[in-house]
């Protein structure tokens, strides 16, 4: 009696990886959300730049007063940009998630943590632009400048630098481990986070136009998937070789 050889797993093993498994959103809606998001935050990272709002309370308060109209203009576009940079961030987690479940899970908790925190910030910035418009200038900048420097503050801003940032980051590093993305993508990621929330001056020039060459670049990637590449986490010179 000869012992037979047992059957290749390989073939299996491939059929099962190639399973379809639903992710968080739509191929179209995470293309979507990659344009629209990165418009719109640029938009208003450009506006604040025009309206030339400081890094002080006083000084915001006197670059809003000067143009009223643009200000709320630069809010109303930074709010609405919130649940499209969610997505934007949730679309950026899935393309690493089946190659790296856990990676990618943590970004998708952190970009969903940020987005809470920015969203909170924006909050603020709205009541803190009610405050233009009240008679007694100095009182108002002394109380706002003492709830932003207080304990509870930190559940807004800490959610937002640790969630947006680290979201970015995880799946920045996921694509430079998995390949799904060209390289330049995650670099120019990379790069947008230290200019952006590292202490550096970028002059003339604001970061953010970085992070929307990043999405636009994830955008047409996205599109040249099929639905099941976008499941599956395969790309489309892996479905064609």
């Amino acid at each position: 009696m000869t012992a037979q050889p047992l059957p290749a797993t390989r073939p299996l093993d491939d059929a099962a990886a190639l399973t379809p498994r639903p992710a968080v959103l739509g191929r179209r809606t995470a293309v979507a959300a990659l344009l629209v998001g990165a418009t719109l935050n640029l938009a208003e990272a450009l506006i604040g730049r025009i309206v030339g709002q400081g890094a002080s309370v006083e000084g915001s308060l006197e670059a809003w007063a000067a143009r009223p109209t643009l200000a709320a203009v630069g809010l109303a576009v930074g709010t609405v940009a919130v649940p499209f940079l969610l997505l934007a961030l949730v679309a950026m987690a899935q393309l690493v998630r089946p190659r790296m479940p856990r990676l990618g899970t943590m970004a998708t908790v952190l970009g969903y943590v940020g987005s809470l925190g920015f969203l909170g910030i924006h909050a603020v910035s709205i009541i803190d632009y009610a405050a233009v418009d009240q008679p007694d200038r100095a009182a108002m900048v002394a109380l706002l400048e003492a709830a932003q420097n207080s304990t509870l503050a930190l559940l807004i801003v800490v959610p937002f630098m640790l969630g947006m940032a680290g979201s970015v980051l995880l799946s920045s590093i996921g694509f430079l481990r998995t390949r799904v993305v060209p390289i330049w993508i995650p670099v120019t990621l990379l790069l947008f986070l230290v200019l952006d929330f590292g202490p550096f001056s970028t002059g003339p020039i604001d970061p953010h136009w970085l992070f929307v060459a990043a999405s636009v670049g994830l955008a047409y990637g996205i599109a040249k998937r099929t639905d099941r590449q976008w499941w599956t986490g395969r790309t489309p010179d892996e479905a064609t070789s």
